[in-house]
């Protein structure tokens, strides 16, 4: 019997590789440097390939060709405080995350006179291309920074102009699901796996964005006004892996996980953006609506079945089963509204100068049950500066920018009571976060 267990521990071990989290990356930090710099308020004045994600039909905005790389790096300096520090389950906190990036947008010329662009954008982890954490949830964690950059994204996306002033674009964020299965045949007197079967398919999953992008004519003299409009689909990973462990028709040990993870809401963007020619200056606001009221259950699903003729013979068939819970957890979220303001002065023709602001509210209640999905209303906080030059090795006119930015996000401290018993006691959080970025450009 004691080998069943050792198999059944196999098993768990199998599935440990489980997974957590929701929010968008690019929601909480940005994409590339200069949407970061001006504080993530795009939806009406993105360039590039950073439109895939924030408003597809601003592909069409510049009319040149570009390829882009990037780099970040994220560092977390969070607190936790509980009652009594050394409570179980441990409090878990984020790592630092490190990731690349790259981008490419197309004008198609011809018949469509680059009226019609597409693009396509590649965001990965330096350490791994997938990482699903599956954590108790009563061990505190911060649910929009857990594991959030640890995926691998991709965008795609195609806008057209059928008039001067008006885009419309469509594309699709692609992820993808984890499923399979885990069959073992154990040899008891063997002390061996007679059988090992292991069957794990990672099948994509796609959800919209549909965008708007508005350039009413002004007079000669009245600088620029672009208006934008971005549906962003909800999205999620779903992972199960079902291992199962027989030795014969004696013992038959059923291990099934499952958790839907990396959640994204349905978000709903609108933005505006007003440049002046002197000073070169450009203005940017955005409101962005999540339905976080959607959230589902969060936590990882765990169940074994113990069963065949030996269980059976015992009667015991039924009473060695185990499961982590009988009903899903409710987040009670709410749906939020934030606000992003930002800038950008062109101060001088190979120099550019951004800065940008948001306050995010917390989707999430104070966690004074046995749940600790902690999450904090965010202060955010960027500068971003640009240099322009022309690209000295090419015989036709291109240019590359090389753009950085840092940005400051400030979680106030937020208290939990936590009464009757709960592990831990009560809880306090918040502290800062810090996103590095920086990317080359070359347009032509």
């Amino acid at each position: 019997m004691s080998r069943v267990f050792a198999a059944a521990a196999l098993g768990a071990a199998l599935v440990s590789l489980s997974p957590q989290a929701v929010a968008g990356s690019f929601d909480i930090f940005g994409h590339t440097p200069r949407d970061i710099g001006m504080g993530g308020a795009m939806t009406a004045a993105v360039v590039g390939y950073s439109a895939l994600y924030y408003n597809p039909a601003a592909l069409t905005a510049e009319r040149t060709h570009s390829l882009a790389g990037g780099l970040q790096l994220s560092v977390p300096a969070l607190f936790v405080e509980r009652g009594d520090p050394s409570a179980q389950p441990a409090t878990v906190m984020p790592d630092v995350h490190a990731g690349l990036s790259v981008g490419w947008v197309k004008p198609i010329g011809g018949v469509f006179d680059d009226r019609l662009a597409v693009g396509l954008s590649v965001s990965l982890p330096v350490n791994r291309l997938l990482r699903l954490q599956g954590l108790d949830p009563a061990a505190p964690q911060f649910s929009m920074y857990q594991n959030l950059q640890d995926k691998l994204l991709i965008y795609a996306g195609v806008a057209y102009a059928p008039l001067d002033w008006l885009s419309i674009g469509v594309g699709t964020q692609i992820l993808a699901d984890l499923n399979g299965a885990v069959k073992l045949d154990l040899d008891l007197l063997g002390g061996l796996f007679q059988r090992r079967d292991l069957d794990v398919v990672l099948s994509p999953t796609a959800s919209p964005i549909v965008g708007v992008h508005v350039r009413p004519p002004l007079g000669k003299d009245g600088g620029q006004l672009q208006f934008g409009f971005t549906y962003r689909g909800e999205n999620s990973l779903d992972f199960r892996l079902p291992v199962l462990v027989t030795a014969g028709d004696a013992l038959a040990l059923d291990i099934a996980v499952a958790q839907t993870v990396l959640w994204t809401p349905h978000q709903f963007a609108l933005g505006m953006a007003f440049t002046l020619d002197d000073p070169a200056l450009t203005f940017v606001a955005d409101l962005t609506l999540a339905l976080w009221s959607r959230a589902p259950d969060p936590s990882p699903r765990l169940s074994v079945d113990i069963g065949g003729a030996l269980v059976e013979a015992f009667g015991l068939e039924n009473a060695l089963d185990l499961s982590t819970r009988t009903s899903p957890i409710r987040l009670g979220a709410s749906d939020t509204l934030t606000v992003r303001v930002g800038a950008e002065w062109h101060a001088a023709r190979w120099l550019t100068l951004r800065s940008g602001y948001f306050f995010r509210p917390t989707p999430l209640p104070r966690q004074t049950g046995a749940t600790a999905y902690l999450d904090n209303e965010a202060h955010v906080v960027s500068l971003g500066v640009g240099f322009s030059f022309e690209n000295p090795i090419q015989d036709r006119p291109s240019v590359v920018d090389i753009d950085v930015a840092v940005q400051g996000t400030f979680l106030p401290r937020r208290v939990a009571l936590r009464e009757g018993g709960v592990p831990g006691g009560s809880l306090a959080h918040g502290g800062s976060y810090w996103h590095f970025s920086a990317a080359v450009v070359h347009r032509f």
